[in-house]
C-alpha cells in the first residue's frame, strides 16, 4: 500500500548492509616473515603486498567460531587462491586471484586464519613476536544496495511496487542474500541481475 515501499526498503536496505554475515581471512602467520613491510628473498612481493592480496579473497561458507587454513606452494610460479588448503565448509569464489609470485625455487608456507561475522573487523596494531599478522576485512557480503519505488494504479487505488539494487562480493546469490536477510518472511521478489 502506499507509504509502505519506502518503510520496507530502507529497512532491507540497512538488513543487507549490516546483518548479514560474511567469512573473511582475519590473520596470516609465518615463521619467515620477520615483520609486516619486510621483503623475503624470492618473493617478488612485499610481505604488506601479500596481506593486501588475501584481504581481497572472497570466500563462502559457514563456520561455527575460527578455523585454520594454509596456503603451501614452490617457486618459481604464481600463487594464487587456488593454493589455499581449507577447511571442508569454506569455498573460494574465484580460484585465481593473485596471492604472490615466487621468482626462486623456494618453499612458501602461511598460515591462515579463518572468521565468519559482520561488516567490519579493524585489527588494532600488537606485538608481532609471535610472527602473527592481522588483516583488515570487510565481512560485508553486500557491497552497496539501493531502492526506489515506482507508483501505479489510479489516484484511489495507488500501488507502490520496490526495486532493491544489490552490488554483492559474489559469495552468495541475489536470492540468497534476500532469504537471509528476510529471515524467512514472505518476501515477493522479482529478480533481474546481469551476475
Amino acid at each position: 500500500m502506499k507509504g509502505q515501499a519506502d518503510t520496507i526498503g530502507s529497512a532491507m536496505r540497512r538488513a543487507l548492509l549490516g546483518e548479514l554475515e560474511g567469512t573473511c581471512i582475519t590473520c596470516a602467520k609465518s615463521e619467515k616473515i620477520p615483520q609486516e613491510y619486510s621483503t623475503i628473498v624470492g618473493i617478488q612481493e612485499s610481505v604488506h603486498e601479500i596481506l593486501m592480496n588475501l584481504e581481497e579473497i572472497v570466500l563462502s561458507g559457514n563456520l561455527y567460531g575460527p578455523c585454520n587454513a594454509f596456503i603451501c606452494a614452490k617457486g618459481p610460479g604464481y600463487v594464487t587462491a587456488q593454493d589455499i588448503i581449507l577447511p571442508p565448509s569454506v569455498e573460494i569464489v574465484d580460484n585465481t586471484q593473485h596471492v604472490t609470485s615466487l621468482t626462486e625455487p623456494i618453499y612458501l608456507c602461511i598460515g591462515l586464519q579463518i572468521e565468519r561475522n559482520k561488516v567490519y573487523d579493524i585489527k588494532m596494531p600488537k606485538n608481532f613476536q609471535d610472527r602473527s599478522y592481522p588483516i583488515d576485512v570487510v565481512f560485508m557480503l553486500v557491497r552497496n544496495a539501493n531502492h526506489c519505488i515506482n507508483c501505479y494504479g489510479n489516484d484511489n487505488e495507488k500501488e507502490e511496487m520496490l526495486f532493491l539494487e544489490i552490488w554483492k562480493n559474489g559469495s552468495l546469490t541475489l536470492k540468497e542474500a534476500l532469504r537471509e536477510e528476510s529471515n524467512d518472511n514472505k518476501c515477493v521478489c522479482i529478480f533481474k541481475s546481469s551476475r
